[in-house]
């Protein structure tokens, strides 16, 4: 029996000591040659311990073929430094909310305030406009049934001849499209 099995075979039975060892002998590797260079050393040490909490979660599915443990490690190391990278571009799309492009001044008489609101509300309808042209048309379809005439979802997914659950997604992906267009601009 190899020493990777039995270290296995003593985690599977709950010896803390053995989990300790399998740490001690993958970590430095993992952290630095599998994970950090995919999500950067600040966020290693996070996507490291997800690592073995997985880890030690499946260890009762893991069947030894002789490879050696270091190599499941890695796999589920990769798979979470994607998984980390995916949520952090989520998270980053999710935190960056769109800027107006214009602002009234302060102080402003209300016939000169109200004259630049008007102005302001021509430019965002054409940069609104604008930006809906730059997205794909199905997804631009979605975002003027749904938002600008206020649709129900049922009447919006008939139009598109679709499902709701399919115009709830078709919604989502017209949405970030948007956002990401309006951000190009």
């Amino acid at each position: 029996m190899d020493d990777d099995e039995r270290l296995l075979e003593a985690i599977r039975r709950g010896d803390g000591d053995s989990l300790g060892i399998l740490y001690d002998r993958t970590r430095a590797f993992l952290r630095d040659a599998v994970i950090a260079p995919r999500v950067g050393a600040a966020a290693a040490e996070d996507v490291l311990s997800e690592t073995f909490h997985t880890a030690l979660r499946k260890i009762r599915s893991f069947e030894w073929r002789g490879v050696g443990v270091v190599h499941w490690l890695a796999a589920i190391a990769r798979r979470k430094a994607l998984e980390s990278l995916r949520r952090r571009a989520r998270e980053t799309e999710h935190d960056a909310p769109l800027e107006p492009p214009f602002e009234v001044p302060s102080g402003a008489s209300s016939a000169e305030a109200e004259m630049i609101r008007m102005e302001t509300l021509r430019a965002l309808r054409a940069r609104v406009a604008e930006t809906l042209a730059a997205i794909p048309p199905r997804y631009a379809e979605a975002l003027r049934m749904r938002l600008l005439e206020s649709r129900d979802r049922a009447a919006c997914a008939e139009a598109l001849a679709v499902t709701p659950a399919t115009f709830d997604v078709v919604l989502h992906r017209a949405t970030r499209a948007f956002a990401k267009a309006w951000r190009e601009r």
